[in-house]
C-alpha cells in the first residue's frame, strides 16, 4: 500500500491527504475479487459475487477496471473542479495492479484476454506475500513516500526541475502559487545592467510583470531583465505573510497625512505604491538619480507617477503637497 501512495505522491506531485487517501482506497479495489481481503470483507456481497464468477486477480486487476474507475472518478472530479485529486483513485488502482505483476502468481492485466502478466521471468525472483522481498519493497516505498511529499511541498517534480534549471515558466508558476500567502524570494545569478558587475543574491519578490520579477534587497527596487540581467533565477518560499493589495484615493488633500496614517496602521510592514497623483507643486519635487535601481517615482507634467515605490520614499516626495488621484498599495506583513 505504501508503494502505491509513494508512487501517487511522486507522479502527481502532491502531498494532499485527500489525494493520498484516494490512492490508498484505489490500491485496495483490486482485492474486491476475494472475500478474504479487508476490502472484500467490508463489501462482502460485491466481493462474493465477483469471487463466484471470476478467477482471482483477473477482472478487478486489469487495465479495463482501471479505465472504468478513471471514467467515474475523473468525471466527478471535473464537476467538482479538482481533476488532479480525482486521478489519485484510478492511479492507486493501476499502481496496485502493476506491483502485483512482481508476485509469483502475477495478474491478468489485459483481461478478458486470459494472459498472466508477470514482470519477473524467474519464479524464484518473484515476491512472496509476507516474505523478505516485501520488507525491502516496504522500506523503499516509505523512502519514496517521504521523497514524494518533500518534492510535492516544493511544488512537484516539474517545479523542482524548473528550480534547478532556472526555467522561467516554472519559477513564475511557483511564485504565483505562493505570492498571496508567503514572502517569496528570488535567488538570482546575474549582473547589473549598468556596469556588468556581480548582482548575485537573494531578493524579495514584490511583483511580477510578464516573465520578469520586480525585486528588492531592502536598499532599492530592481526589475529582472532591466536593472539585473539574469542567467539563472530560482524562487524560495519564505515565511508566511499577509499580503494585501488595496487602493487609496486622494481628493485635493494633503497626501502625507493619509500616507502616515497608512504607515501607522501597518507598523513594520513593507508597503509599495503604484499609480499617479496630480500634485500642486511639481517643481518642488526632486527625484535623485540612483544607479542600478528601477525608476519607482517620476514626474510626468504636473503628476507624480509611482511604480513599486516604497512608502517612506513616497512620503518624502509628497511632503506639503496636495494630491488628486488613486494609487494601488501593496502591503506585505510578516
Amino acid at each position: 500500500m505504501r508503494d502505491r501512495t509513494a508512487g501517487t505522491s511522486l507522479i502527481l506531485g502532491t502531498a494532499s491527504p485527500l489525494a493520498l487517501g484516494l490512492s490508498i482506497i484505489g490500491s485496495q479495489l483490486p482485492d474486491l475479487d476475494t472475500t478474504t481481503s479487508t476490502v472484500g470483507k467490508i463489501f462482502f456481497p460485491i466481493s462474493s459475487w465477483i469471487e463466484d464468477r471470476f478467477p482471482h486477480r483477473s477482472v478487478t486487476h486489469c487495465l479495463l477496471a482501471t479505465a472504468a474507475i478513471a471514467f467515474v472518478s475523473i468525471s466527478i472530479g471535473y464537476f467538482l473542479g479538482d481533476i488532479k485529486t480525482a486521478i489519485a483513485l484510478p492511479l492507486g488502482h493501476l499502481l496496485s495492479c502493476f506491483s502485483d505483476t512482481f508476485t509469483k502468481q502475477g495478474v491478468q492485466l489485459f483481461y478478458p484476454e486470459p494472459v498472466w502478466a508477470i514482470s519477473v521471468s524467474n519464479p524464484r525472483r518473484r515476491l512472496k506475500t509476507g516474505g523478505a522481498g516485501e520488507l525491502w519493497v516496504l522500506g523503499i516505498a516509505i523512502a519514496l513516500l517521504v521523497l514524494g511529499i518533500t518534492i510535492a511541498n516544493g511544488g512537484g517534480i516539474s517545479q523542482k526541475v524548473s528550480q534547478n534549471l532556472g526555467l522561467r515558466d516554472g519559477v513564475i508558476e511557483l511564485y504565483n502559487q505562493n505570492a498571496s500567502s508567503h514572502k517569496v524570494y528570488a535567488n538570482i545569478t546575474g549582473v547589473w545592467a549598468s556596469d556588468r558587475t556581480n548582482a548575485d543574491g537573494k531578493y524579495l519578490i514584490i511583483g511580477n510583470e510578464g516573465n520578469e520579477f520586480v525585486v528588492s534587497d531592502g536598499k532599492g527596487v530592481y526589475k529582472t531583465g532591466e536593472q539585473i540581467i539574469t542567467s539563472k533565477v530560482s524562487t524560495v518560499v519564505g515565511s508566511v505573510a499577509k499580503i494585501e493589495i488595496k487602493s487609496i484615493s486622494f481628493d485635493d488633500e494633503e497626501a502625507i497625512a493619509k500616507l502616515e496614517e497608512l504607515q501607522q496602521a501597518y507598523p513594520g510592514a513593507e508597503i509599495y505604491l503604484s499609480g499617479e497623483l496630480a500634485i500642486d507643486f511639481p517643481e518642488d519635487v526632486k527625484i535623485p538619480v540612483e544607479p542600478n535601481q528601477m525608476v519607482t517615482a517620476e514626474l510626468v507634467g504636473s503628476s507624480l507617477k509611482f511604480n513599486y515605490c516604497g512608502l517612506e520614499r513616497a512620503i518624502a516626495f509628497l511632503r506639503e503637497q496636495y494630491a488628486v488621484g488613486t494609487v494601488e498599495i501593496r502591503i506585505v506583513q510578516s
